[in-house]
């Protein structure tokens, strides 16, 4: 008898926990589960791991990372970003563009510039998507800016190799990673101006001419017309050689004063209209003595009565004058 009332307690029960189950089930399988503390937080489009340094986490180590590099501890940073790239549990880590980055920060605030170039050129070769793209961009941008002023590369413990050439690259490679954008611009002229300033025409001017198809509508549009005028000017070797460039920077010069009116008075317009002036006039000059060396009086004077008349006010209507007066008599030269 006992053994019967305890089989229909046991019964009694389990029918009343499977009532149960069938009438509370769906509400306790619908309660969403509690929410872990946030351990994120979005700053400025990239998301920052809010993880106390000093834990073994991936995050926390790259939280730790950030702090050593905001108190100046760079080279630990160095050490640190390398062993945590190594680390085969961190390849597909989406905090590995973030310690590229902080590799390469840590290598240019100690002076290591060419260094820092090959974490970054690993976060911008194998993550274009990254936010951390454009960033990176612009340090490059600054440090191809620092070697175009001077920075040397260290060999045997000293700065003394030149990387003018690495820093033309970088400028190339930055226009071609992000076309049109305002950074592509400025690697643009900044390439020009370098050939420009170290006297290197022909690539400046080539350079020019690429900026302003790439750039039409550039805010450096018109100081890049004016420096290719000046490079054409600088191509021309002298009134006894080709005067094609000479010709090519008037008629730019002409193209250039008929775009922007407003700004050409303000420009070197006039000085580079007074150096073609002047050099017409001396090429006008040599001409005419040409024709006097082979005894070609008519030619010669034709000649020296165009420079006196067309260019009245330079020094070459005086020397015409005076070498006129001293081939066909004095009073001819009026």
């Amino acid at each position: 008898m006992i053994r019967t009332e305890s089989l229909v307690t046991r019964f009694l029960a389990a029918a009343a926990l499977v009532a149960a189950m069938l009438l509370f089930g769906p509400v306790l399988r619908a309660a969403p589960p509690p929410r872990p503390a946030a351990t994120w937080l979005l700053q400025n489009g990239v998301w920052v791991p809010l993880v106390a340094p000093g834990q073994s986490t991936p995050e926390a180590q790259v939280a730790l990372m950030v702090q050593n590099l905001n108190t100046g501890h760079y080279s630990r940073v160095v050490h640190q970003a390398k062993r945590w790239l190594k680390n085969k549990f961190n390849k597909t880590n989406p905090l590995v563009p973030e310690v590229l980055l902080l590799r390469g920060d840590a290598f240019n605030a100690r002076g290591d510039k060419y260094a820092a170039l090959f974490p970054y050129e690993d976060l911008l070769d194998n993550f274009p998507n990254s936010p951390l793209y454009g960033p990176c961009l612009e340090r490059e941008y600054n440090i191809a800016c620092a070697f175009l002023r001077g920075y040397k590369r260290r060999f045997l413990g000293m700065r003394i190799l030149p990387v003018g050439g690495d820093a033309l690259r970088l400028l190339r490679r930055i226009q071609d990673r992000q076309r049109g954008s305002p950074l592509a611009e400025l690697a643009g002229i900044r390439v020009a101006d370098y050939y420009y300033h170290e006297g290197r025409f022909r690539r400046a001017l080539q350079s020019y001419k690429d900026f302003l198809r790439r750039y039409p509508y550039s805010q450096f549009v018109i100081q890049a017309s004016i420096h290719e005028i000046e490079c054409l000017l600088g191509t021309f070797h002298g009134v006894r050689f080709d005067m094609t460039p000479l010709h090519n920077a008037e008629a730019e010069l002409e193209t250039l004063s008929r775009r922007y009116p407003r700004f050409a008075a303000h420009l070197q317009v006039k000085a580079l209209e007074e150096r073609i002036y002047q050099l017409e006039g001396e090429k006008e000059l040599q001409i005419a003595r040409f024709y006097v060396r082979f005894s070609r009086p008519h030619a010669a004077e034709y000649y020296y009565r165009r420079v006196m008349n067309d260019w009245p006010d330079t020094i070459w209507a005086k020397k015409a004058r005076r070498e006129f007066a001293a081939h066909f008599g004095k009073g001819s030269g009026r």
